[in-house]
Parts: structure tokens; C-alpha cells; sequence
């Protein structure tokens, strides 16, 4: 790529990024009042309003009183209309009426704090003038004579926002004590048996006296493979045709969000120094590896862009079994970490207690790890989610091509596991992994419970992606399949280079549901006793007297985790479906 051809490209990012505040001033400049009213609340039935301006004084009159009401309360009005006393029936707290919850004490004594109470009443307030705007819209303007539907729909739907906004604001802000959540952070996101790991380790906060010390920390495992996660999120999005102003300050958003949580001195039993420098750098490889690789992309070829991305690939599938080899080291990486120098922990676990002595990263390595059956929470929920992905995917290509195979020895087989799994839930198959699985498994390789979840989970989102694929390879246009034959690739390379790209593309949406819906199936986990984040979460409130019957905060917190990977994963392949022209017609020459 030339000079001038990097000139123009970081022109282009300059002007992109002087583009947005002009686009949202233009946005905010082309926003029409009147548009927007009638999208929500029905066009004017009143003769009186044919008048556009008298139409649009009736608008701006009608938000102020809505905002008065919303300010002072219906209570503020004394309504009797043909005998209804509107008092009765429309008595809603207004702004200064829920401010009065400032200093309000709970029954366990925890009192609202102004900022609570401040953030609360503005959130209802703004719903409950929406609300009111668009209820004396239709009646004011009589909406509901050109279309009774649509007046309806509008103030149902703006009433029942108004409900649900202020509920789940006063649980959030007033009613919830989210202690129970502060105090098992890390509970939730590893488990206990690895907490303790990591607290029960001379130097953590737990540990004020040695003799209470009895764990070896060995959470460098999890952040060893958080670290290549984060290379590859930021070299992944180098590569991406995206704005990078939009993932630099996005990301910092996310990263802030991630330090306060963990940060947060409420209830902490670990040291927050430690995990914010780890915190740190994570930033640090992410940034970096963003900057190299948009850099790498702006000055290569087309092909050699793309070639990275399909490296990208191979190393996000090595990083899944990276995090699995990690966690519990077959023998010969320990023997390896001696011959780099390290001493097995085990051997002096006892001086490492004591604090005389102080592990090294190779020794901690060349001794034993977490197995399987000590791993938890959100950790336990994103590795085998990631095996019904990585997993799920190579097995439902070739039972895929299988099933479409004119051998019967590939067919028949193919045929038989995809109707065999599909025909039953997904919780079936857990137990069967949990009960009959050790039985077949047992003679070639003793798995624990997860390892048998991550093979289940991968062999159940293997014969859904294969139905998937199936559709998609029998979309393939045979002329392409003629070409590749006339330019003479063998079979194989046909299926793997031309077939299989293109079907993957048709398909992505498909398969992203796939991959949402077993992100949301590793919840079925703690049906099989297994520790994952929603069985931890579910548990919560009998870690702690103190906690007895606080068992909505955790599934709250559940939900929004749960809600934020899976909208995650769907804007992900939004953005890859744009790069793949799925967004428009004749976009296939992208593949």
C-alpha cells in the first residue's frame, strides 16, 4: 500500500471522527417533535388542530403540564368528571413526592442515601412524564378518532414502561442490599474451591495471620488465559473495517466498569492491588495488539488481511484448549516447568504456608493444578459454552458433510447421532453424561463430571450446527462447485475452501443463535450438581446469616450477565454479517 494511499486512509479516520458530533447535531436538529408524537401517541382527530402551528402549541402545552405532574404529583389535582373521582383513580407520587424517601430507614436498619433517592425519583420522573405526555396526547388531541388501536397501544405501552421503570429502579436503588453480591464477587466467578486459592494464600487479605493461611494461589492460570483473550479481542477488532475511536473509547468504558466492580472496598476479601495491576495489562495487550494489527491492515493487501483473520481463528480455538491444559497440566508440561527450573509446590507446601518461602510462577506450574472437579462459577459457564462453540462447530461440520455424503458407511452414522441427539433435551443428555457416559468413557479415559459436560455440550451443538450447515450446503450454487473441480481441486479441498465458506456465511445467523442458545443452556449445569455461576449465584444467601432471604440480588445479577454475553454475541455477528454483505443484496462476492 502506498504513501498516499495511508495518507488518505488516516484522513479518512480524521474526518470519521470529527463526524460524529456533527452526525448526532444533525440528528438532533432533524428530530421532529411532531413525528415523534404521532409515532407514539396516534396523528390529531381534533378539527382544532388542523393547523399545524396551533397543532404544535397544543404539543409543547401539553409536555409542560406533563411535566408539572410529573414534578408535583397527580395528587397536586382534583379531578371529578361525570362522577369519577380522577384523584382515586390517577394518585401518582411526583417528583418532590419521592424525594421524601432520602434518609427513609429499612427494616434491617440500612438507610437510603440522597444519592439513592435522587437517582430514583429522576428515572420515575421521566418515565411518569412520558407516560402523562402521551395520555393527554390522545385525549387532548382526540388521536384516538383516526385510529382507536393506536391510542391505545400508545398509552398502555407508555404506562407499562412508567411501571416497570419505577419498579425495577426502587428494587435496585431502595429496596435491594446488594452486599450479598459484594461479598461473593469472586465466589460467583470462580468458584470455591478456587477462591479459596486465591484468599486462603499468604498475602491475601484473609490471611492477616500466617497460621490461617492454608491455599497456594494459583489464579495466574485463569489470568494467563484472560491474557491471551485479550490479545486476540484486540487484534481481532484491529482487523475489523470498524471506526477504532469506537473500540478504544469503548473498551475503556468496559475496562472502568470492570476495575470499579472489582475494585469496589465493600465487603472485598482479596487484594486489590494485585488484580488491578493484572487489570492493567490486560489493557496494555489489548491496546497494543489493536494498534499493531490496525496498523498490519492498513498497509497490507486485501489477502494478507484476510490470512490473518483465518490465523485468528486457529488461535482462538488453541486458546480454548490452552485454558483447559492450563488449569490441570498433563504430566509432561510439569516435567517441562522443572526443566525450566521449577520445584513442584507440593514439595514445600508447608515453608509456603509458613511464609518462609515464596512460590514461583514455574514452581506453581511444575506442581499440580485445579482439576476439573474444583472449578466454578462464571469461569465453569464460559469454558463449556466455548466447547459447545469450538467443539460444537468442527463436530457439526463433519456430520454435516457426512449426513450429504453418498457413502453409506459417513451417511448412515451422521443420519444416526444427529436424529439420535436432537431428539431429546439437552437435559437428558447431561444426565446420561453424568451417569452412563463414565461407564462407556472409562476403559480409554477417566473424565470428571465437566470434562463430560464439555464433551455433551460440544457433541449437543454439533448435530444442531450440522442441520445448520446442512441448509447451507445445500444453498451452494453448483456452479461454483463446477469451477473448483475444473481448476482441479480434489474433493476435500472443494468441500473445505468453496462449499464450506459459503455455507458458513448463509448460515451465520443460524449459528450464532446456536451459540446464544448453549451460552444460556450452561445454566442447565446446576441441574447435575455442577458449581456454575447460576447455582453459586442461587446460593448466595446462605453463605452468610447476614444474607438470609436477600435472593433476588444475585438472580438479578445473573440475568444481566447472562443478558450481556448473548447481546454481545449477537452484535458480533451483526458486525460480521455487515463485512460479509448479508446486510444487502448482491453482497456474496464478499465471502
Amino acid at each position: 500500500m502506498s504513501g498516499t494511499e495511508n495518507h488518505s486512509r488516516f484522513a479518512s479516520i480524521v474526518e470519521a471522527a470529527k463526524a460524529i458530533p456533527s452526525s448526532f447535531v444533525s440528528r438532533v436538529r432533524n428530530f421532529s417533535l411532531i413525528d415523534f408524537e404521532e409515532s407514539v401517541a396516534g396523528k390529531p382527530g381534533a378539527k382544532f388542530l388542523e393547523d399545524q402551528t396551533a397543532n404544535k402549541i397544543v404539543s409543547y402545552e401539553l409536555i409542560l403540564f406533563a411535566v408539572i405532574l410529573g414534578i408535583f404529583g397527580s395528587e397536586s389535582l382534583d379531578l371529578v368528571v361525570l362522577g369519577i373521582d380522577f384523584y382515586d383513580l390517577f394518585s401518582i407520587d411526583g417528583l418532590l413526592s419521592m424525594l421524601s424517601l432520602n434518609g427513609a430507614v429499612h427494616a434491617d436498619g440500612r438507610v437510603v442515601t440522597f444519592s439513592e433517592a435522587i437517582i430514583f425519583s429522576v428515572i420515575s420522573t421521566i418515565a411518569l412524564i412520558l407516560a402523562w405526555w402521551i395520555t393527554l396526547t390522545v385525549l387532548i388531541k382526540q388521536t384516538f378518532r383516526k385510529s382507536m388501536s393506536n391510542a391505545l397501544l400508545g398509552i398502555s405501552t407508555a404506562w407499562i414502561i412508567f411501571i416497570v421503570t419505577r419498579g425495577l429502579s426502587h428494587f435496585i436503588l431502595i429496596e435491594a442490599d446488594w452486599v450479598v453480591v459484594w461479598a461473593n464477587r469472586d465466589l460467583v466467578m470462580m468458584g470455591q474451591l478456587m477462591k479459596e486459592q486465591m484468599t486462603q494464600s499468604p498475602g491475601s487479605h484473609m490471611c492477616i495471620d500466617v497460621n490461617d493461611c492454608y491455599g497456594i494461589n494459583q489464579n495466574f492460570r485463569l489470568w494467563w488465559t484472560t491474557y491471551l483473550s485479550c490479545a486476540l479481542l484486540g487484534t481481532a477488532y484491529g482487523t475489523s473495517d470498524k471506526n477504532p475511536l469506537k473500540f478504544v473509547l469503548g473498551f475503556g468504558v468496559l475496562v472502568t466498569i470492570i476495575s470499579l466492580l472489582a475494585t469496589n472496598p465493600t465487603e472485598v476479601s482479596y487484594n486489590t492491588d494485585a488484580v488491578m495491576n493484572r487489570i492493567l495489562i490486560c489493557v496494555a495487550i489489548t491496546y497494543a495488539t489493536f494498534a499493531a494489527s490496525y496498523y498490519y491492515s492498513i498497509n497490507s493487501e486485501e489477502y494478507l488481511v484476510n490470512r490473518l483473520r483465518s490465523y485468528l481463528t486457529i488461535y482462538a480455538v488453541s486458546i480454548f484448549f490452552f485454558a483447559l491444559i492450563i488449569m490441570d497440566p498433563p504430566e509432561f508440561v510439569k516435567k517441562l516447568a522443572e526443566l525450566a527450573g521449577g520445584t513442584p509446590v507440593q514439595s514445600f507446601r508447608d515453608e509456603i504456608v509458613a511464609g518462609t518461602a515464596v512460590p514461583s510462577t514455574m514452581d506453581k506450574l511444575a506442581g499440580n493444578g485445579i482439576e476439573a472437579s474444583q472449578w466454578g462459577g462464571l469461569f465453569v459457564n464460559l469454558i463449556v459454552a466455548t466447547a459447545g462453540c469450538v467443539l460444537g462447530f468442527g463436530i457439526g461440520v463433519f456430520l454435516a458433510f457426512g449426513r450429504q455424503s453418498d457413502l453409506p458407511l459417513f451417511k448412515v452414522p451422521s443420519v444416526m447421532v444427529i436424529e439420535l441427539v436432537r431428539s431429546g433435551p439437552l437435559i437428558c443428555w447431561l444426565y446420561f453424561a453424568v451417569f452412563m457416559m463414565p461407564d462407556l468413557m472409562d476403559p480409554f479415559y477417566n473424565a470428571e463430571d465437566i470434562i463430560r459436560m464439555l464433551l455433551m455440550f460440544g457433541i449437543f451443538g454439533g448435530c444442531y450446527i450440522a442441520e445448520v450447515l446442512r441448509g447451507g450446503l445445500q444453498a451452494v450454487d453448483s456452479g461454483q462447485k463446477e469451477a473448483a473441480a475444473a481448476l482441479g481441486l480434489s474433493p476435500l479441498q472443494t468441500k473445505l475452501t468453496v462449499e464450506l465458506p459459503n455455507a458458513v456465511r448463509t448460515t451465520l445467523p443460524s449459528i450464532v443463535s446456536v451459540f446464544i442458545g448453549l451460552w444460556k443452556d450452561t445454566t442447565l449445569l446446576f441441574i447435575v450438581n455442577i458449581l456454575d455461576f447460576f447455582k453459586l449465584a442461587k446460593d448466595l444467601p446462605n453463605t452468610d446469616l447476614r444474607f438470609l432471604g436477600d435472593f433476588l440480588e444475585p438472580l438479578y445479577v445473573t440475568a444481566v450477565v447472562f443478558w450481556v454475553f448473548a447481546f454481545y454475541l449477537s452484535r458480533l455477528s451483526m458486525g460480521i454479517e455487515k463485512n460479509l454483505g448479508l446486510v444487502k443484496e448482491g453482497g456474496g462476492e464478499m465471502a
